[in-house]
């Protein structure tokens, strides 16, 4: 079984896009999607859209922890992580990315290819549920965007099998295209700075 996991933060431009594309390709068992406290109309969109499970947090609690809350409801021994914004889901880009690890060919994959995005950053990945087991329960209470680098980190200390997957049609929308120049750029900044205290 696969569950999608989708951490979403004021969304409401993308979210009913992105959820649509992922149901559109019949690869995901189990759609979940974790409203960060948005304070835009993300959760009355996603409270529209059926066939998914939503988490609802009153309080923001960064990507990181959205994730982990969204994979104690989810049921998958697969886990395909999204971001909100991504545009572009197509059944041949996730299926390359989700059939190595559903096969038991590998452990994680994830995908590059994408604007704006270094790879060993990248938010799309698919992994083992297990894994979530190895990761350092220490980080994890306090990362907001360094789930990824925590992932990594893994890969290496238990040998883990994943290879990059490029993705061929697959885009993202950067921040300063959302949330305009000034804010886009401090949110790019704060979470550059924080994958890089990660990175110790």
């Amino acid at each position: 079984m696969i569950s999608c996991l989708i951490p979403a933060y004021n969304e409401e431009k993308y979210i009913k896009n992105t959820i649509e594309s992922l149901k559109n390709t019949n690869l995901i068992d189990e759609i979940i999607v974790i409203d960060d406290a948005s304070t835009d109309k993300t959760f009355e969109i996603i409270k529209k859209i059926k066939g998914i499970k939503i988490i609802k947090n009153y309080k923001n609690l960064g990507k990181t922890k959205c994730i982990l809350r969204g994979l104690k409801s989810s049921s998958g021994n697969t886990i395909l992580l999204v971001d909100a914004d991504l545009q572009g889901l197509n059944y041949f880009d996730l299926s390359n990315l989700i059939k190595p690890v559903e096969n038991n060919e590998l452990d994680i994959t994830i995908a590059y290819g994408i604007p704006f995005v270094l790879k060993k950053f990248s938010g799309l990945r698919c992994l083992k549920r297990e894994i979530f087991n190895l990761l350092n329960e220490r980080k994890l209470k306090t990362a907001n965007y360094g789930l990824e680098k925590i992932i990594n980190k893994a890969i290496k200390k238990h040998n883990l099998k994943f290879k990059y997957i490029k993705m061929q049609k697959i885009r993202n929308i950067h921040k300063i295209k959302k949330y305009g120049l000034i804010k886009g750029l401090k949110l790019t900044i704060k979470m550059y700075l924080e994958i890089i205290i990660n990175l110790f």
